[in-house]
């Protein structure tokens, strides 16, 4: 199975062994939440299938009164896995799944102020991460690494060109006469996509 919540796993373990808190820790003091799609239980339960599959080896620790707390190293076959999906993910291009185009895709089945209300909300938010990425990214650049970095700019234009497509959007959309909203042409659709 290929996991990313494993790839960055494996790929902080490759720097220090760590239990599951500090691989927490150390994902929350470096945003990563932020750029990629991972959870807290999703680190607990990736840290034990790590260890029962022999990526990890796992050593148990007892710090005062705390609880045992076990330690993950990646181990040979771990850093093996690691290549392999560094190689997965640098060679296979999946769909994005952008979450609001669930609402553009519904848009025009909603009251046209209302729709145009919900296109500048969305416009506002857009416009905000930008603004955000302007104020901060060529701050933050000098102080941390490549990849992060590179990321980072990622992030920065990808808004830059949401915020352009939504404003796009929203003028076409005041423009459009629901009485003439186009059919979706399956079967022109297929063709030109060649199925």
């Amino acid at each position: 199975m290929m996991s990313t919540i494993d790839l960055i796993i494996l790929g902080i373990l490759t720097e220090s062994p760590m239990n599951a808190y500090e691989i927490i820790q150390y994902i929350s003091e470096r945003q990563i939440g932020n750029f990629l799609k991972i959870s807290d239980p999703a680190i607990y339960k990736s840290c034990k299938r790590l260890l029962h599959d022999g990526l990890v080896d796992g050593t148990s620790v007892k710090e005062g009164n705390q609880p045992n707390k076990t330690v993950y190293r990646i181990n040979p076959d771990g850093e093996f896995k690691f290549n392999q999906l560094m190689v997965h993910y640098s060679s296979n291009l999946n769909n994005w799944n952008i979450e609001f185009n669930a609402f553009m895709w519904n848009l025009e089945k909603v009251d046209k102020q209302q729709g145009l209300q919900m296109l500048a909300n969305l416009g506002d938010l857009l416009r905000e991460k930008e603004s955000w990425f302007k104020d901060h990214v060529v701050e933050l650049l000098p102080y941390i690494p490549f990849s992060a970095r590179m990321v980072l700019t990622q992030y920065s234009m990808m808004t830059t060109t949401l915020v352009a497509w939504i404003e796009g959007a929203t003028e076409e959309y005041e423009r459009l006469d629901p009485s003439s909203a186009n059919e979706f042409n399956v079967a022109e659709v297929n063709r030109i996509h060649g199925h």
